[in-house]
């Protein structure tokens, strides 16, 4: 087997419930949403997405997506295998627990994705579709404002990342984020704030807030239920954070984001 093989590309827009799966395949297809909204079902949980996020299917395992009734989503990706492909997939962020992630470099993401149809036609195809396999997976791996860290310390701090995307809605706690990585608290915190410039507190509730965002923009749940779906027991609590960290009340964001909803555009590729 060769270090990295590009099998399939494609690019979709799929129709209103259009749906794939409960199926299994014998390659990793990393997929970016370009526009609209989906849900991604692996290893018991599932997953509404959005504009701009990723999510991967690993070889050999169960899944299934789903296109929005209202607002079906349009998505490319990529069908690969090779002997570095399980290191590309960690490296970029992904894993079995936490198939799914938003791109750092948003912008550089849906140019890269945005490549992808144009190299069919080309003559090196299967050169160039692999070369830019590589550049996504570079720019998914490096955040841009990530300064460099030796290996190992990465490799903890992805762990500790990873952990937080699959456990966000659960009541952790640093003590079991650094349990989870085998590191001090201390420690930890200390390469949380070389690698991401934030204490694991700070990026968790990013995670949190990210994710209520999306849930208000959504329209399905009321404020005190998507405040369980993020980890808070207490309405109010998450509605001062939610303030503190995106400066609206969930109230406003939400009726803010109804008002834009109807001006709001995507390109495809």
């Amino acid at each position: 087997m060769t270090d990295l093989a590009v099998l399939e590309v494609g690019t979709q827009s799929c129709l209103p419930n259009m749906s794939f799966g409960p199926s299994v395949r014998d390659m990793y297809i990393l997929h970016y949403i370009h526009s609209g909204y989906g849900t991604y079902s692996t290893g018991g949980r599932t997953e509404t997405l959005s504009p701009g996020e990723l999510f991967l299917v690993m070889p050999d395992t169960v899944h299934s997506y789903h296109a929005d009734p209202d607002e079906p989503w349009h998505y490319s990706w990529f069908g690969f295998v090779g002997t570095l492909a399980p290191r590309l997939v960690e490296l970029a962020g992904f894993s079995v627990l936490s198939p799914v992630r938003t791109a750092d470099s948003l912008l550089s993401i849906e140019s890269l994705f945005g490549n992808l149809m144009s190299l069919r036609k080309e003559s090196a195809k299967e050169l160039l579709l692999t070369a830019l396999l590589y550049q996504i997976f570079g720019t998914l791996a490096i955040p841009d404002d990530a300064p460099p860290l030796r290996a190992d310390v990465g490799h903890h701090v992805r762990n500790a990342v990873s952990f937080m995307n699959t456990r966000y809605a659960d009541r952790i706690t640093l003590n079991e984020i650094a349990d989870y990585v085998g590191l001090d608290t201390k420690y930890l915190c200390r390469l949380f704030q070389q690698r991401l410039s934030m204490s694991p507190y700070r990026y968790l509730t990013d995670v949190r807030m990210r994710k209520a965002c999306r849930l208000l923009r959504r329209q399905l749940l009321g404020i005190a239920e998507i405040a369980q779906s993020v980890g808070y027991q207490d309405p109010l609590m998450f509605s001062r954070m939610f303030k503190r960290t995106i400066g609206l009340s969930p109230t406003a964001y939400r009726e803010k984001a109804k008002l834009e909803s109807g001006n709001t555009s995507y390109e495809t590729s």
